[in-house]
């Protein structure tokens, strides 16, 4: 299941012709209409929204493009030990969905380990960061309206069916901080298609659409939001990496004349063109990107406790370093920077401070 999702989109075809270039359907055939349904069963959303102690902004309602207010749904609950919380009421949340309201959960992959291991198969793939959000509804009432995100999205419906409006975007590669904003979408939309179960789709960032469900059907779906690698995002690493300099630390020549100021820009321009000069400088970036990103769990109580490991053929052992190159031997394991989590398993007595392993 986890590798399905990149096998949807066509591997790196998606990354060479389709990622922030154009939308694009992925469809399934009729045969592969449940091939998301083990990401997120209907039984598995209603127990996390029962076991999970969720509130807005995490968990919100929202219908003709503006939120509804969580005194509409929740009810406060409070504690003695624990700050009081907005807890969902399940008969006003489906009193507000009978309305039109559409149901989104975000950061789910925090929560849901189908969900996880498929983000982590695709932030390795992709080499960014993913964030899923999910989104239930049942009417045709929008939930957002005419929209544009700030990046990359692929959606993949997991139930029902869902209609889609795209109308392209007014601002090339807009961002979450921008010097301008377009607040208009175009009148037209250029496509309109219905997603049904299994089928996958791709929006670019700042493409504007629209998405309702017909009217007597319901829709579950996945967003999975895609890190954004801008030239803002390079040049900001950049200049994070020249902190290194001292004449980039020290105070700027305030007081200092003319001749002086300049003397101390073509210092700063030289250091810059010298890094971006750098025909690696890309991979470089990417490198301190996937090295930077977060493990995602890594708990193993009891034996995390322990200083040394026991010799136990059925402990399990999963390396948990996010987007890591795993180069393997008979003896060793080498983590650098993006393949697959293994999990391994103890095969003979630990020296301190480290691990025999082999493959599972």
């Amino acid at each position: 299941m986890i590798d399905l999702i990149v096998e949807v989109l066509g591997g790196d075809r998606f990354l060479a012709q389709d990622l922030g270039r154009a939308h694009r359907v992925y469809p399934a055939s009729s045969a592969d209409r449940d091939r998301f349904a083990g990401l997120l069963a209907w039984a598995a959303l209603n127990q996390l929204l029962d076991t999970h102690r969720l509130e807005p902004p995490r968990l919100r309602l929202s219908a003709d493009g503006a939120t509804i207010p969580a005194s509409e749904y929740c009810q406060r609950r409070t504690y003695r030990r624990m700050p009081p919380w907005e807890a969902p009421q399940p008969h006003l949340v489906a009193e507000q969905l009978r309305n039109g309201a559409t149901l989104v959960l975000d950061a789910i992959e925090e929560m849901h380990p189908p969900i996880g291991a498929m983000v982590s198969t695709l932030e390795r793939h992709l080499r960014t960061g993913v964030q899923v959000n999910a989104y239930a509804s049942w009417t045709a009432r929008e939930g957002f309206g005419v929209h544009w995100d700030d990046h990359d999205v692929i959606v993949l419906q997991v139930s029902g069916a869902k209609g889609w409006r795209i109308y392209g975007p007014t601002r090339p590669a807009p961002l979450y901080r921008d010097v301008e904003f377009d607040d208009t979408p175009p009148e037209h939309p250029i496509d309109e298609f219905v997603l049904q179960a299994g089928d996958a789709l791709h929006v670019p960032r700042g493409w504007w659409h629209a998405a309702a469900v017909s009217t007597g059907q319901h829709s579950l779906h996945l967003t999975c939001g895609l890190g954004t690698h801008t030239g803002v995002d390079l040049l900001s690493w950049v200049v994070d990496e020249l902190r290194a300099q001292p004449s980039v630390r020290a105070d700027l020549p305030r007081r200092a004349g003319p001749d002086a100021q300049a003397v101390w820009c073509h210092e700063m321009s030289k250091l810059l063109v010298e890094r971006l000069n750098d025909p690696s400088m890309i991979d470089a970036y990417l490198a301190a990107r996937d090295a930077a990103s977060g493990a995602r769990g890594g708990f193993s109580l009891p034996h995390a406790v322990h200083e040394r490991l026991k010799d136990d053929p059925d402990l399990l052992v999963r390396l948990v370093t996010s987007r890591a190159v795993l180069h393997r031997t008979e003896q060793t394991l080498t983590l650098e920077a993006a393949e697959p989590t293994l999990d391994t398993r103890i095969s003979s007595d630990p020296a301190p401070g480290c691990a025999h392993l082999r493959t599972a």
